[in-house]
């Protein structure tokens, strides 16, 4: 597989990073070259220096026989230019990054397809998204959706309080929900650790737990604290477009929703977009004194939404300090993909890079193998691998397939249908498993899944 990527900024680079890791022929185009020293010197690819939206620096690119244009550089006039010539050119998969989708009218045939877009996404809409998907429940740091709908993992964090601390999977209280869902792995102290029966339950431990979307749903509900609250009042900092679409969304839901911008104008901007009577408050996030004057004593979630990476971690641990119930921020930079989730001040971590990458993984299905997460708490990948008539597990009990011992089938597609796998599931040809796979446990699963 041939891949063009446009822009050779966090995004793009990441986006080379993980393509050259799963044997892609990668090639970055980029206006500055500035950033090419470190690609080159890391990865095995190809590039070029030069308009995006040029005819002929994209013919020096291959063009013509690319199976995939990621345009993803900061100018998206360039963008939408390049996805139509390549489009011309045959190219299948050109997909584009908005920062917003606004600029389509499907009533009026304005769509991504008029431009030569195969598939367009939104950063900040995929990130609201996520941001919404956890922030009615405290011990809820993380949902993964799968390409079936009916699927769902989520990562649970196990507090001090919790029922499940100190317990042993196999003596968790809720036998007959326990065999409708699948602990797929565990993080604690950063480290990665494949779960068994006799596995130990401690506070800190962050569970990924796999099922059927209402079954993982009703394990969710069952371990929640007893006492918690609806969400009703949360703190946005930061005037970005992620924080207008998370408040616009917020307050569909009759949340109450406050601002703290420090740019004078942005917030009087915001001001005039929303309904009035929502409170802007002009400031610094990380000053005590402006944080009290938003009401953070009674907030149940403050969401950090800048662009400046260190000032919404910062914002994030003061707000919990100060009473905040839940604290999310937003990172965009690579660096802290690892480090934001080990800071105990900080219940979730979103980065708008990882989510980005995610997206357009999830559209680069291939083959026998489609990955539809690059996780955010360890070096792993959460990948979908396609069972065919071919492989030497058809036909098989997973009992019987003598699985390297760091790997666990999450879950299993047939079809429509969602199934938690057991040692006695046979697999047949067309079965879909889901597995956490490292890099390690990789190279001895690919065989498994030939063509």
């Amino acid at each position: 597989m041939k891949a063009i990527i446009l822009g050779a900024g966090e995004l793009g680079r990441l986006i080379a990073s993980t393509l050259c890791a799963e044997n892609y022929d990668v090639v970055v185009i980029d206006s500055s070259s500035e950033n090419f020293e470190r690609l080159k010197e890391k990865l095995d690819l190809m590039v070029i220096e030069g308009s995006c939206s040029d005819v002929a620096v994209l013919k020096q690119a291959g063009i013509q026989n690319c199976d995939a244009l990621l345009a993803v550089s900061g100018d998206e006039a360039a963008n939408i230019v390049a996805c139509k010539i390549a489009s011309k050119f045959g190219v299948k998969k050109t997909i584009c990054r908005f920062y917003s989708l606004d600029c389509f009218s499907p009533a009026d045939g304005i769509t991504p397809d008029f431009f030569g877009i195969w598939r367009a996404f939104s950063p900040p809409e995929q990130c609201v998204r996520k941001i919404s998907d956890i922030l009615d429940n405290p011990v809820c740091l993380e949902k993964i959706q799968f390409t079936n709908p009916d699927a769902l993992m989520e990562v649970v964090s196990i507090t001090p309080s919790s029922i499940l601390a100190g317990i042993r999977i196999k003596d968790i209280p809720i036998t007959e929900l326990l065999t409708k869902i699948r602990f797929a792995a565990i993080v604690r102290d950063r480290h990665f650790l494949i779960p068994h029966g006799d596995t130990l339950l401690v506070p800190g431990d962050k569970v990924y737990v796999a099922g059927k979307r209402h079954d993982v749903e009703d394990f969710l509900e069952l371990i929640s604290p007893t006492d918690r609250t609806r969400i009703l009042r949360v703190i946005i900092s930061g005037a970005t477009e992620t924080g207008y679409m998370l408040a616009q969304n917020l307050l569909k839901e009759r949340i109450e929703v406050r601002f703290i911008e420090k740019n004078y104008q942005k917030g009087e901007s915001l001001l005039d977009s929303m309904p009035q009577g929502m409170l802007v408050i002009n400031g610094d996030p990380t000053d005590e004194e402006v944080m009290e004057e938003a009401g953070i004593q009674n907030c149940d979630a403050f969401i950090s939404t800048a662009d400046d990476d260190e000032e919404n971690i910062l914002a994030c641990i003061m707000a919990k300090r100060l009473g905040a119930r839940k604290s999310v921020t937003i990172t965009h930079k690579p660096e802290y993909i690892r480090i934001v989730p080990a800071m105990e001040m900080i219940d979730c971590g979103i980065s708008s890079t990882l989510v980005s990458v995610n997206t357009i993984l999830r559209m680069l299905e291939t083959g026998t193998m489609r990955i539809d997460a690059k996780l955010q708490r360890f070096h792993a990948h959460l990948t979908e691998f396609t069972v065919s008539a071919k492989s030497p597990l058809a036909g098989k009990t997973i009992v019987n397939c003598k699985l390297p011992p760091s790997v666990v089938f999450a879950l299993l597609f047939r079809g429509a249908d969602v199934i938690t796998p057991s040692g006695n599931t046979e697999l047949i040809p067309g079965d879909v498993v889901v597995a956490i796979v490292t890099p390690e446990s990789r190279k001895d699963l690919e065989p498994l899944f030939p063509k």
